[in-house]
């Protein structure tokens, strides 16, 4: 399977090499779509019949039809924001601990993911849904964001310095943009014209240049109160982005684990972030 992964990239970044020369839009278009492309397999039976007995609504927000979801009727409210190529199951043992420590506990599908429409994401995407559903729930009291949804939380957080949110719980999560442009150039062996105008969409779509997408440089401002985590074996993340991520966040605690890798699952984790934000 890896094989073919990598004979399959190959072929991608060598038509996208081809696309620079012969028809440069067309790169510019495909290539920064696919950077934004998330893929993944639709949710199984078990997955929806979680999720289905929960009060569900639908956000609309840029052309997106956002599913979300609300277990509990606690007197604190929580939303929980899943990670790249991830839906709101994930956060299953969450969602039911929290319920039982006297939260109600909100997700959402993201853009492309989980019963979300939508066919890219991206963080300012992200964080353009988020806003419009906290918009909707102005007394929600605490993010808890895993891996890309840690860093979307971030950057919410940047922009809107007078938000409700007293407690954001940062898992997983990545430092910067330009890491995963760098990984997607490496992984599809792109040409320096073809890194050049994918770069160049990039900046139009995003009005942003890729450094800029930094989860310190974010976190300057901030003054929520946050616990990171970050498994120092995680193969998805680099958990030394947390480390330099908790030393600029004022008011943040930083947990280093070992052994529970990207996804962070661990009941004592889990109690550990339930007595952060009560």
């Amino acid at each position: 399977m890896a094989i073919i992964k990598k004979i399959s990239a190959r072929f991608t970044g060598f038509y996208f090499n081809l696309l620079a020369f012969v028809l440069p839009k067309k790169l510019k278009k495909d290539g920064f779509n696919l950077f934004c492309t998330p893929f993944l397999k639709g949710l199984k039976p078990h997955h929806q019949a979680f999720l289905i007995p929960a009060f569900t609504e639908v956000l609309e927000v840029d052309g997106n039809k956002i599913q979300t979801y609300q277990w509990g009727t606690g007197s604190k409210k929580v939303l929980l924001v899943h990670g790249w190529a991830s839906h709101s199951f994930r956060w299953k043992s969450y969602i039911k601990a929290l319920v039982e420590n006297d939260f109600t506990v909100l997700a959402l599908d993201a853009p492309a993911h989980g019963n979300s429409t939508g066919k890219i994401m991206n963080l300012v995407i992200y964080e353009r849904t988020l806003s419009a559903f906290l918009a909707k729930h102005p007394d929600l009291h605490t993010i808890i964001g895993h891996s890309i949804g840690g860093f979307a939380t971030t950057y919410y957080l940047s922009k809107n310095p007078q938000t409700s949110i007293q407690n954001a719980i940062i898992l997983a999560a990545p430092g910067k943009v330009e890491e995963f442009f760098k990984f997607y150039v490496q992984f599809l062996g792109l040409s320096n014209k073809a890194i050049r105008l994918i770069a160049e969409q990039f900046e139009k779509e995003l009005n942003q240049k890729p450094s800029y997408f930094s989860a310190i440089n974010f976190a300057q401002h901030i003054k929520t109160k946050a616990f990171i985590v970050h498994d120092t074996g995680d193969k998805s993340t680099n958990y030394l982005d947390s480390q330099n991520l908790s030393q600029v966040w004022k008011g943040s605690t930083l947990k280093l684990t070992k052994g529970l890798g990207h996804e962070l699952k661990s009941e004592e984790l889990l109690h550990e972030v339930i007595n952060f934000i009560k």
